[in-house]
């Protein structure tokens, strides 16, 4: 397998890229039909892309209000420098992030915070439950989503 970095996309492949983050359900003709290629040509070109780590997967956009989840918050968290845990803090933090039902996605990242965190909840109350229980283990800011729109892929 190909690193995704170093595949070289031009111009149509972008337009694929485009197409598939816009409507991830768009079949092989529809896209053919956009960028000027043929049904097959355009499943050669999409499997190599996955093939290749630039299509990661596919999945469906959530609208978290229809579930009764308006509550849609981006949480930032850093671990208190000082705190005394038993395990690793990953390994505390992960599989409470993994078992809330209210968390949507999480990344580890590097720099001033720990963990950028996708929540939506229905009440303030489970928000309020939910951050208090990160309070835990260290530095909580809560960020509340008012708009959200898929740019598609890098450009």
């Amino acid at each position: 397998m190909c690193a995704a970095g170093l595949l070289n996309l031009d111009e149509t492949d972008r337009k694929i890229l485009a197409e598939l983050s816009r409507s991830g359900r768009s079949s092989y003709r529809e896209i053919g039909e956009i960028v000027g290629l043929t049904r097959p040509a355009v499943r050669e070109r999409i499997l190599r892309m996955e093939e290749a780590g630039v299509i990661a997967g596919y999945r469906a956009d959530i609208d978290t209000d229809a579930l009764g989840r308006a509550l849609h918050v981006m949480i930032t968290f850093r671990f208190n420098p000082e705190g005394k845990y038993e395990k690793k803090p990953n390994d505390l933090l992960i599989p409470l992030l993994r078992g809330c039902p209210d968390v949507l996605r999480f990344w580890e990242i590097y720099g001033e915070l720990d963990f950028l965190i996708e929540a939506a909840f229905s009440s303030k109350d489970s928000m309020h439950a939910f951050l208090d229980r990160l309070r835990e283990y260290g530095f909580v800011r809560s960020h509340l989503i008012a708009m959200t729109e898929n740019t598609g892929p890098l450009r």
